[in-house]
């Protein structure tokens, strides 16, 4: 895994004509927010039958010092890598949706360039005892949201 270097997150970032002009890595925040997947999580023998909708958001925190300096796409970390790191986690059933988001965050974390990831993991309308056949659920989703 890569080494974590001590980060400044609260100097920002200078850009000059000439390029940037500190010394040492930058943090920048990339995003994939909306994901949604057809998955097979949960404890119950219709949640693991059926499935059920979830919507995962992914932040990461990365050097952007030479992307905005280069341009290159190997200057960065790649949104395409990220989200097919969720969508293999995604299709791994599991009992608690906690796991899912650890699984999706270790992975991520081991991601060159990564320094920091956030991830949240949304199960659209889970079971709850409390709603009566044929209306509206009691909860419209339930999430955890990971952040390391």
């Amino acid at each position: 895994m890569e080494e974590r270097k001590n980060i400044d997150w609260e100097t920002p970032l200078r850009v000059s004509a000439a390029g940037l002009t500190d010394e040492g890595p930058r943090l920048g925040e990339l995003g994939l927010e909306g994901m949604v997947f057809h998955a097979f999580h949960g404890c119950f023998e219709q949640e693991r039958k059926e499935g059920a909708a979830y919507r995962v958001d992914l932040r990461v925190w990365v050097d952007m010092q030479k992307a905005i300096a280069g341009d290159a796409l190997e200057d960065t970390v790649d949104v395409q890598r990220l989200y097919d790191i969720v969508a293999a986690q995604m299709a791994v059933p599991r009992n608690l949706i906690e796991t899912v988001a650890g699984a999706i965050l270790k992975e991520v974390r081991a991601v060159p360039g990564v320094y920091e990831a956030e991830v949240t993991v949304c199960k659209q309308r889970p079971p709850l005892q409390g709603s009566p056949a044929g209306e509206s659920p009691v909860c419209e989703q339930s999430y955890v949201k990971l952040r390391g």
